[in-house]
């Protein structure tokens, strides 16, 4: 059964709230175009994404050619935006990570409480911590599939997902000059960071 989300293409609204959560200062990609420039009239870049989103939409494809920074990251945005509730109510109230109005304090303040009955009921506890590496920077992509799938994840909206990852390469900037096409590393099995 799928999620409740959206799977019309994205409003010139939503988009616009994508352009506006844009970070300044984060560098231009390859197309020299910095987040600045389209935060300067948001309005008219949301009306010209729109094009773009319609026909990624329609296509369920992102155009090779794309780059990550800023506009692929708008369109991460927008599915990041519709996703937020409908997977939020998925995740189990004992996960703090990385949602809204939650922090690891209440964490701390939750395990805090069990040590502290622990001690009273003279009962042992084992705790355990598990560092994430850079907040999943090298989440296997074939299992990031399969639990976008098994969550319900609309068909629409995973294989745009899905498919915003082919093609994907890491290119290197030394000396002023950027890396031959030969030399890039592709990213097989990185979570790429919008």
């Amino acid at each position: 059964m799928d999620l409740p989300i959206d799977v019309d293409p994205p409003t010139i609204e939503e988009i616009s709230m994508a352009i506006i959560q844009i970070k300044r200062g984060k560098a231009a990609g390859s197309d020299n175009i910095p987040a600045e420039a389209l935060k300067a009239d948001v309005a008219v870049t949301a009306k010209t994404l729109n094009i773009f989103f319609n026909r990624i939409w329609d296509e369920e494809q992102v155009p090779a050619d794309w780059i990550n920074l800023p506009k692929k990251s708008d369109l991460s945005k927008v599915l990041l935006n519709r996703m937020k509730e409908s997977v939020n109510t998925q995740i189990r109230d004992q996960r703090a990570g990385f949602r809204k109005h939650r922090s690891c304090t209440d964490q701390i303040a939750t395990l805090r409480i069990i040590v502290e009955q622990s001690i009273k009921w003279n009962s042992s506890h084992y705790i355990n911590f598990i560092e994430y590496e850079k907040a999943f920077d090298s989440v296997n992509r074939t299992t990031l599939w399969k639990f976008l799938q098994h969550y319900g994840v609309p068909e629409k909206i995973f294989n745009i997902i899905r498919n915003s990852y082919d093609g994907l390469h890491c290119e290197i900037v030394h000396g002023g000059q950027l890396t031959e096409e030969e030399q890039r590393t592709p990213y097989a099995e990185k979570w790429r960071q919008t």
